[in-house]
């Protein structure tokens, strides 16, 4: 009977272990569920907070771009007779967190606040601070395959040359994950091939360089003829190359010499080199009937067989000259609760003029048959030709 006794005792002992480590199991999978619970809903407010701060970030970059709009009425003579001119210039340039606030009235010792209506002030969401700098040491862009962009030339003081920069690791992402730049040609030989063969991925784009400008009087045959060496529109193809040039100028305009062959411009060979595989520096002509003083220059690129990121510098005997209101920066930082997010933005000017990418545009043969005649029976309505 003693021996049943101790063995009842034993078996009582084991089940007690067994509900106390089953109870510390639970409550350990219990604490990891609530602590994973924890984390994601930690995670899901910072992820709101820091887009709702972004958002906030955006909106200053949009009031900064209504006050950069009424400069611009300001400077074309067309703003309100109520609108403070020097007020909104000396905003502008001053640089300053307040630079918004000043112009449209808000609070400048505060931050603004991003509402619709007055019961939005709980979200707490505002832009604290938004900065304008009108003058910035370079133009960028994007160029999508076979289009064009137009940059106006304009600088805080007189230029010579532009430097031209395109194609980053950002432009093959999409297709490869090689560092190495390619090209379709090597040495002194320019293979165009036919669009959409052998230009593969990591190839630079051949870029279409144009330059457009006027000096203080302007006739349309002035883009006709060069005088004197100076030129008022010319046209530059830059071929990506290992072996091209770093420098040259519009005097070798292809259309107006006896090459008739594109410029092989200097790339390196991996993106590791640098942002930008090529980069030339091009000298400008002065313009007919003007000087480098009073140029009204425009940079026209088209992006021949793929796309490219590009960045635009202007300079004069070698020193930078920085761009002067031509795309603007706006920094500008949003607040969500007590999450920052700071945004910086390159803010473009278009006007309601759409330039042509081209005459005609088509993917097939074109067949054209032109009759010019003062007579009704010299036209031929059947008349036909052959591609």
């Amino acid at each position: 009977m003693t021996t049943i006794k101790r063995q009842h005792k034993q078996r009582g002992a084991v089940a007690l272990f067994v509900v106390v480590f089953a109870t510390l199991l639970m409550i350990i999978i219990t604490i990891s569920f609530i602590q994973l619970m924890l984390k994601d809903q930690r995670q899901a407010t910072a992820s709101d907070l820091s887009q709702s701060a972004y958002d906030s970030a955006k909106s200053g970059v949009e009031d900064a771009k209504r006050l950069l709009l009424l400069d611009q009425d300001c400077r074309n003579g067309i703003a309100s007779a109520a609108v403070n001119c020097g007020a909104v210039a000396a905003a502008i340039d001053s640089n300053e967190c307040n630079t918004v606030a000043a112009i449209f009235g808000q609070p400048t010792d505060t931050e603004t606040l991003v509402q619709q209506s007055e019961g939005d002030k709980s979200l707490q969401q505002a832009y604290t601070c938004v900065k304008i700098d009108a003058v910035t040491a370079d133009y960028k862009g994007i160029i999508g395959a076979d289009q064009s962009n137009i940059v106006p030339l304009k600088g805080v003081s007189d230029f010579d040359s532009v430097t031209i920069s395109w194609f980053t690791r950002d432009d093959v992402s999409a297709a490869t994950n090689s560092l190495t730049v390619g090209f379709p040609s090597s040495g002194g030989q320019v293979d165009l091939p036919r669009m959409g063969s052998r230009w593969a991925a990591n190839y630079p784009a051949l870029l279409r360089t144009q330059l457009m400008q006027t000096g203080s009087s302007f006739r349309l045959s002035d883009a006709d003829t060069p005088q004197a060496g100076k030129s008022n529109a010319n046209t530059l193809f830059l071929y990506p190359s290992a072996t091209g040039a770093s420098n040259m100028s519009f005097a070798l305009d292809a259309r107006r010499d006896q090459l008739n062959a594109p410029q092989q411009t200097k790339c390196v060979n991996s993106f590791s080199l640098g942002e930008y595989a090529c980069s030339v520096t091009i000298a400008l002509l002065e313009p007919i009937n003007g000087s480098a003083a009073n140029r009204n220059a425009y940079l026209r690129l088209s992006a021949l067989y793929n796309g490219a990121h590009y960045k635009v510098q202007l300079s004069r005997s070698g020193t930078p000259v920085e761009f002067d209101r031509v795309q603007p920066e706006v920094d500008s930082t949003g607040r969500a609760n007590d999450m920052f997010r700071r945004v910086k933005s390159r803010i473009e000017f278009k006007s309601d003029f759409i330039y042509p990418e081209a005459a005609v545009d088509l993917e097939g043969d074109l067949c054209k048959s032109f009759i010019i005649t003062d007579k009704d029976a010299d036209y031929v309505s059947s008349a036909t030709c052959t591609p």
